[in-house]
């Protein structure tokens, strides 16, 4: 994909154009139009950003975006929940199409899928050095990362497909999925002209972003649940 390409969707994704609806996804999900938070529960495999320079310059970087983001447009995240996901795992709202564990009953709660996981878990040994480089800020809300070098993206990419393995979830988008930080979720469509300041913003800040952190050092992979997605309190850990 080209830059021009880049900007292309992003300004059709701020927008409204590329996906259509009245809200952005999240909008009624996660969050209420106003930006409170709601609950949306669920679990999830991650390595947090630890605390240190890396997780200082992320801060600062929502901290820009979040000064010139039009009103009511966006709900930033508490740096706290600062996180890469290495493998989705369930969530309340979404037990279709292979989101759900193979072989579980879809009428359960959520607390089952994480107690049917836990003793799957417990012989799995996932890496616990790998490290990140941001590539990109996309539309204001999220850090596009891949692996540091090409050891530490085949060994997230090897670590998703023991999961997928482990666990039983068999989403679609597995083979396409783009490592990413979460910084914030959009919560109406932009302005054609909000929407191509806020992609000139994030360009310049991923510039910024990539010269003073070019890596990133994760923290162990975790098994995490969260009640919504300001906090993702640790059940195990798989490294």
């Amino acid at each position: 994909m080209t830059m021009a390409t880049d900007r292309t969707a992003t300004l059709a994704w701020l927008t409204g154009t590329a996906t259509g609806g009245a809200a952005p996804a999240a909008v009624g999900q996660k969050f209420t139009p106003e930006g409170a938070v709601m609950p949306y529960a669920g679990n999830t495999f991650i390595c947090h950003i630890p605390p240190g320079p890396a997780h200082e310059a992320l801060t600062a970087t929502a901290a820009h975006l979040r000064a010139a983001a039009p009103a009511g447009a966006y709900a930033f995240l508490p740096p706290s929940s600062y996180h890469m996901t290495v493998f989705e795992g369930v969530t309340d709202r979404d037990r279709t199409g292979g989101r759900w564990p193979e072989g579980l009953d879809p009428a359960l709660p959520v607390e089952a899928a994480t107690d049917h996981f836990l003793p799957r878990l417990a012989g799995v040994n996932l890496p616990s050095a790998t490290a990140i480089r941001p590539t990109g800020i996309f539309a204001g809300t999220t850090v596009q990362v891949t692996g540091a070098t090409e050891a530490d993206e085949t060994a997230l990419r090897t670590a998703r497909e023991t999961l997928r393995a482990v666990t039983g979830i068999r989403r679609p988008d597995f083979a396409d999925y783009r490592f990413h930080i979460t910084l914030a979720y959009l919560l109406r469509w932009l302005t054609p002209s909000e929407a191509a300041a806020m992609a000139d913003l994030s360009a310049r800040l991923a510039e910024e972003l990539a010269a003073l952190q070019p890596e990133i050092v994760l923290g162990g992979i975790e098994f995490c649940t969260f009640a919504d997605m300001h906090a993702f309190p640790l059940v195990a850990r798989l490294s």
